[in-house]
């Protein structure tokens, strides 16, 4: 089944040509499975655009800068600098920089703001989110996309991947699971829906939760999940990522996610928004009981 991670568009890493000590430099990432941070342009964690399957890109190295193990799970520090990601060819032509030149290539580091229409409109993430959708390229690449409203305060519908909620009673009696939810969110925040994610059959599966709190702008979410062999995922950041204790276990940190795990269970705490990090993510997380 596809959980929250493959919604998230998460990386998911061949280690096959490393040893257990990962001496070498670089790996090859899997076709098709592209960080979402990796590409800024395009999505912003769970809060505007939501994508799954390929992004832009396939095939690239990058470098393996260290990577801290929670247990059951990884977070991996990476390099991509002078990494590029050719446009595909359903989106060709729509992408300017400020000056009126097309580009041929998304590069690391490139955000919103360095993208531009051929009328020199900047894109924001709803308006690239109309894009995939205009263009065919969400269709022909299996990607769903769901475009902010209001700000990103617009709550999704269920489907067959995914049923919502909007309470979290009601939430935590279909988990097979106790859910978990922060007693802590910064000034302005609050629940705003929960996501929990069906089997190939249409049942809920009871294993996976995801939590997202939005101040009417910003989000962050929270994702929980049953610790097994089928629901073990490695993530990776180009953030610098540390180790430390969070509610005496094991995490691994980063300036916009914190993931550790404890009772039999994987939490994970992620921030797209500038205005949550560091010290303030630290605090949510703590505070998850």
């Amino acid at each position: 089944m596809k959980n929250e991670y493959d919604y998230l568009n998460d990386v998911k890493m061949d280690f096959s040509v490393y040893d257990d000590e990962m001496k070498k430099e670089s790996i090859e990432m899997k076709k098709g499975k592209m960080s979402i941070r990796k590409i800024a342009v395009i999505a912003a964690c769970a809060a505007a655009v939501a994508i799954t399957g390929t992004a832009f890109a396939s095939g690239y190295v990058t470098k393996i800068v260290k990577s801290i193990s929670t247990g059951h799970n990884m977070m991996i520090q990476t390099d991509d600098t002078g990494m590029e990601w050719e446009i595909p060819e359903q989106l060709s032509g729509k992408f300017y920089d400020k000056d009126g030149n097309e580009l041929q290539y998304i590069t690391y580091g490139m955000t919103y703001g360095d993208l531009y229409d051929k009328d020199g409109n900047r894109y924001d993430e709803a308006s690239i989110a109309q894009l995939f959708t205009d263009s065919g390229y969400a269709d022909s690449m299996d990607i769903r996309v769901e475009a902010a409203k209001d700000n990103g305060t617009k709550i999704p519908y269920d489907d067959e991947r995914i049923k919502v909620y909007t309470s979290l009673e009601e939430f935590d009696a279909d988990l097979s699971f106790d859910l978990k939810a922060p007693e802590y969110v910064p000034d302005g925040y609050s629940f705003l829906y929960g996501n929990g994610y069906r089997d190939n059959d249409g049942t809920m599966s009871g294993n996976y939760a995801t939590l997202t709190y939005s101040n009417g702008k910003d989000t962050f979410s929270l994702h929980e999940r049953v610790i097994n062999d089928e629901t073990s995922f490695e993530t990776s950041t180009n953030e610098d990522v540390t180790e430390m204790l969070i509610n005496g276990c094991t995490a691994a940190v980063s300036d916009h996610e914190i993931m550790w795990e404890e009772s039999g269970i994987s939490i994970t705490v992620i921030s797209a928004s500038s205005n949550i990090t560091g010290d303030d993510l630290l605090k949510v997380a703590e505070s998850v009981k």
